[in-house]
C-alpha cells in the first residue's frame, strides 16, 4: 500500500511540475505578444515625432504620442503581473529592478533593495458559542424525550453548560440506533463507490500525466540549461563579509542581511 501512495505521490509531484512548466511557458509567450505590441507603437510614436519635426509643429503629434505612451504603461504593468506570476510558480520573488530572487532573500543581491514581506494567509474564523440545557431540544429534538427524562430536566438541578464549535455548515444532533447502522451501510457502500471512482480518477490522471510529460519534454532544454546555470552558481559561492551567509559570486548586496559587498 505504502508503494502504492508512492507511486501516486511520485505522479502527482511529476504532474504538478509539468502542469507549472506548461503554465510558465504559455506566460512567457504572452508577454512576448505584448512586447511585440509596444514594439509597434513605440515605432508609431517614432513615425509621429518625424512628422512633426519635418512639418516643424510638434502640437499635433504631442497629444497623440502621449496617448500611446499611456498605452504602453499599461502593458508594461500587465507584463510585471504576468513576471510576478511566473515568479510565484517557480517558488522565487521579483524585485523593483526586475531581478529574480529567491524566496526566503531579504533583500536584492544585485539593487540592495529591501524586498516586503509576503501576506500570511489568514485562518479560518470559527465562532464559539454555549449551549444551555434549555437548548437541548433544539439539537435533540423534544418529540424524542420522554415524560420522565422531562420531568428530570425540569428539576432544578444546577445548570450544566456545555461548549460546542460550530463553523460555517451546521452539525445536525445525534441519530438514532437504527439511523447510526443505516447510516453504517450506507458508508460501506459510500466508500466502495469511492474506491472505484479513485481508480477511475487515477487511470485519467495517467492519461492526462501522459500527454502533459509530451508537452513538458518541449520545455526541457530551457530548464537544463537553468539546473546548469544553478550548478555553476552553487560552485562559485561567497561568503557575506558581515553575516558571512552564502551568496552567489557576483552578488554586490547580501540577501540576507542587506550589506554592501566592497
Amino acid at each position: 500500500m505504502n508503494f502504492l501512495q508512492r507511486i501516486k505521490d511520485s505522479a502527482s509531484r511529476v504532474s504538478e511540475k509539468a502542469q507549472s512548466s506548461v503554465e510558465v511557458s504559455k506566460l512567457n509567450g504572452h508577454i512576448s505578444d505584448i512586447e511585440r505590441e509596444m514594439e509597434l507603437e513605440f515605432m508609431k510614436m517614432g513615425q509621429l515625432f518625424y512628422e512633426g519635426y519635418r512639418s516643424r509643429d510638434m502640437s499635433v503629434a504631442e497629444g497623440k504620442m502621449v496617448e500611446l505612451a499611456k498605452g504602453c504603461l499599461k502593458h508594461q504593468e500587465q507584463i510585471d503581473e504576468l513576471r510576478h506570476r511566473i515568479a510565484e510558480l517557480k517558488n522565487e520573488r521579483l524585485c523593483v529592478c526586475g531581478n529574480v530572487v529567491a524566496l526566503d532573500a531579504n533583500f536584492c543581491p544585485k539593487c540592495g533593495h529591501k524586498l516586503e514581506e509576503q501576506p500570511k494567509k489568514e485562518a479560518p474564523s470559527v465562532t464559539i458559542r454555549t449551549i444551555h440545557e434549555e437548548e437541548e431540544d433544539e439539537f435533540y429534538g423534544e418529540e424524542e424525550l420522554t415524560e420522565e427524562e422531562k420531568e428530570l430536566a425540569l428539576r432544578s438541578e444546577p445548570r450544566t453548560v456545555y461548549t460546542e464549535v460550530l463553523y460555517d455548515s451546521k452539525e445536525s444532533g445525534p441519530q438514532e440506533p437504527e439511523q447510526q447502522e443505516y447510516a453504517g451501510h450506507i458508508h460501506v457502500n459510500g466508500r466502495e463507490r469511492r474506491e472505484a471512482d479513485e481508480l477511475e480518477r487515477e487511470r485519467e490522471r495517467q492519461l492526462e500525466l501522459d500527454r502533459r510529460i509530451r508537452d513538458w519534454k518541449s520545455a526541457e532544454p530551457a530548464e537544463e540549461e537553468a539546473a546548469a546555470y544553478s550548478e555553476e552558481g552553487v560552485r562559485d559561492m561567497i561568503k557575506c563579509q558581515i553575516c558571512r551567509a552564502d551568496l552567489p559570486k557576483g552578488s554586490m548586496w547580501c540577501p540576507r542581511c542587506g550589506s554592501e559587498q566592497i
